[in-house]
């Protein structure tokens, strides 16, 4: 997946150094979404069918209505 890197960082990532503010760079899926989810990095999509999956799969699944509420 493709992202621009939005937040400065150190070490390492994906085995190579950490790409600079503004560059795109191509990392695995998994990766991608949690720099997208902790706010450091921003999906480049090339066509609009990955921008959909994309939201897809950053979004957390919605939880079940739970258990009824106890009536008095």
């Amino acid at each position: 997946m493709k992202v621009r890197i939005t937040e400065a960082g150190s070490g390492l990532l994906d085995n190579r150094p950490f790409p600079a503010v503004g560059e795109e760079v191509v990392l695995p899926a998994g990766l991608a979404i949690s720099l997208i989810n902790d706010k450091r990095a921003e999906a480049v999509a090339a066509t609009a069918a990955e921008t959909r999956e994309t939201a897809a799969e950053a979004a957390p699944e919605k939880r079940g209505p739970g258990r009824p509420r106890k009536t008095a």
